[in-house]
């Protein structure tokens, strides 16, 4: 059955403040980013037929990488805690640039009777660890992790990086590098929207362009998508959607595949695709790893790996308890 998400009307941008326009923004979070030296440079940019495709999906960790990145390089802790659901590319990113940095992971994960393969594929890194709940909602194992991590005087990272303003510094940043590599900024921006955090920085840092996107995942509320032009998708987040096979890049077909035919319906030329990730490095990932191995499962109640003082990710079924 069809589903519609609800697209709010207002134009306002939580990310800007006090009357700022995006231009102003733009200036706000390029001083907010500074001096920082990324290690991920700029991402490649490819011509398709009179617009361009961002490949961020080439970057480790994809567009996340170059949100992240600064966050995680200049965070106190060594160690990050994050709750990655079962469709996502955000914990591939935090793990991807945590290993860059030499830095720790331990992910929150909903218990199931057996993981997905985006949650499987992070059993593939070294700097990983893993922690399965019982849970009947997204927000009560995001409170989990923070007070897990608090405890311990590690750094929660919100899910999707939500109201940290050095993601969209880096976002912003990222679109300088864009603009100064195509020589002129794109004339519009088209992308998959969930809970807005892309498309708010990249209307900052491309304040002349018009920010156009599909809603895949959720209701946008007022404040989440400024100035952006939406439509909702017409299927479930975790449905990827068969255009996917007849894209010219490697994407992924439950998200950035659901806004490509806007961009190929109504993309005028200049306009730019942002392609934030792809499946081939879970499916990389995914090759090195015996996902029926990983004891998904719990019962309700169970917090054995609360107190774990070595996580699944050791063995993928073994347990060692405080």
């Amino acid at each position: 059955m069809p589903i519609s998400f609800n697209i709010t009307d207002s134009t306002s941008n939580k990310d800007l403040f006090l009357g700022m326009s995006r231009h102003d923004g733009r200036d706000y979070y390029q001083e907010m980013w500074g001096e920082f030296d990324t290690r991920f440079g700029s991402p490649v940019i490819e011509k398709y037929k009179d617009k361009y495709i961002l490949r961020a999906d080439l970057a480790p960790g994809g567009l996340k990488a170059f949100g992240g990145e600064k966050v995680i390089a200049e965070a106190p802790s060594n160690t990050f805690v994050y709750v990655a659901p079962r469709q996502g590319h955000a914990p591939d990113a935090i793990a991807a640039i945590s290993e860059r940095y030499e830095k720790q992971c331990v992910f929150f994960m909903p218990a199931s009777k057996k993981v997905s393969d985006h949650q499987g594929a992070l059993f593939a890194y070294d700097n990983v660890e893993v922690r399965f709940f019982k849970t009947a909602a997204m927000p009560m194992l995001n409170s989990y992790a923070k007070k897990w991590a608090e405890e311990r005087d590690y750094t929660y990272i919100p899910f999707g990086f939500k109201d940290t303003p050095t993601v969209t510094a880096g976002l912003v940043n990222m679109c300088k590098n864009v603009s100064n590599d195509l020589g002129h900024d794109p004339s519009e921006i088209y992308c998959a929207v969930s809970t807005g955090t892309m498309i708010r920085a990249l209307q900052m840092g491309w304040p002349e362009a018009t920010p156009k996107g599909v809603a895949v995942a959720r209701n946008i509320h007022p404040g989440e998508k400024g100035v952006a032009i939406l439509e909702t998708a017409t299927m479930p987040f975790l449905k990827k959607t068969p255009i996917a096979d007849t894209m010219p890049c490697p994407t992924t077909g439950a998200y950035d595949a659901k806004a490509w035919d806007l961009f190929e319906r109504e993309g005028k030329p200049g306009s730019i695709f942002i392609n934030v990730g792809s499946d081939d490095q879970i499916n990389r990932n995914l090759m090195k790893i015996n996902t029926d191995a990983i004891n998904s499962q719990r019962e309700w109640n169970d917090l054995g790996d609360w107190h774990a003082n070595r996580s699944l990710k050791d063995g993928y079924q073994t347990f060692y308890y405080d």
